[in-house]
């Protein structure tokens, strides 16, 4: 039904959404004692806000390939704020992002109730003295979604991967699987309006897609990498390149069509070394 409302009229559903979810959060938070429990009825509540966005949005997510089973560190190219929306029927997730974003408007408050790790990222010294706490969600069985450019970029390729953040996966020994994220319209031509470039506001961001008849968001995941083959700098090249194969590819007609992962069976294929 939502693919026949106008941009306004949509606006206002996705705008209640949003604050039906930051009440139910702030309620479900006060009124439920068991940590487990809470925890859990707010992943739910995320799951449904994120479903209703991307269908006022227009968003159809195509996942290609499959993710791994044991895979706790998913390594993506960043083109939109939309991105962490793609991942979100994943259970136990969080994302890794700089402290920055925590501060921005609308962004920022979906990104602290999606349960983002916020890291200062100005230089790598910083960086390094934030990796303690992202080591302490994944030995709480969490997985991290990493988007190691540090940027958004159009989509059409990437920008050098930073290293630093695949330390974690060294000392947790846990696999990486890297993930390519493209966004196409309904002419099956790269979008235009998706990308969220640092000097786009965000209002004006919203509106641009708000118009958009169709969004096609393509989500490959990548054979995983294993930390006990590879240094944190070599994982991040093999992440940036396999990343980069993918965005070179014209539009293909995907297998799956889904707002889950739950269709789609894990499988065990690695990169080898």
């Amino acid at each position: 039904m939502l693919t026949i409302l106008t941009a306004p009229l949509r606006a206002i559903i996705g705008f209640i959404a949003l604050l039906t979810m930051i009440i139910s959060a702030i309620v479900l938070y006060l009124v439920i004692n068991n940590e487990k429990r809470r925890k859990h009825c707010i992943e739910i509540c995320q799951r449904r806000l994120c479903g209703i966005l991307l269908k006022c949005f227009h968003v159809q997510i195509h996942y290609i390939g499959t993710p791994h089973p044991d895979a706790q560190i998913l390594v993506a190219n960043h083109i939109s704020w939309l991105d962490a929306l793609l991942f979100m029927p994943a259970p136990k997730l969080r994302f890794i992002a700089k402290s920055q974003v925590k501060h921005w408007p609308v962004i920022g408050l979906m990104a602290q109730l999606l349960g983002t790790v916020f890291i200062r990222r100005e230089n790598k010294f910083q960086v390094y003295r934030s990796l303690p706490n992202a080591q302490r969600h994944i030995r709480q069985g969490d997985n991290l979604v990493i988007f190691p450019e540090g940027t958004t970029t159009t989509g059409e390729s990437t920008q050098t991967f930073r290293p630093m953040l695949f330390e974690v996966a060294k000392r947790e020994h846990c696999l990486v699987q890297p993930v390519a994220i493209r966004y196409w319209d309904h002419k099956h031509q790269i979008s235009k309006n998706t990308p969220f470039i640092d000097d786009d506001g965000i209002f004006m961001s919203i509106v641009k897609l708000l118009f958009e008849r169709r969004i096609h968001a393509h989500v490959h995941f990548i054979p995983v990498l294993n930390p006990n083959h590879y240094d944190r700098k070599q994982m991040a090249a093999i992440s940036e390149q396999s990343i980069k194969l993918i965005l070179q590819q014209p539009y293909i007609t995907p297998t799956h069509s889904t707002q889950t992962h739950s269709s789609i069976k894990p499988h065990s294929s690695e990169i080898p070394s």
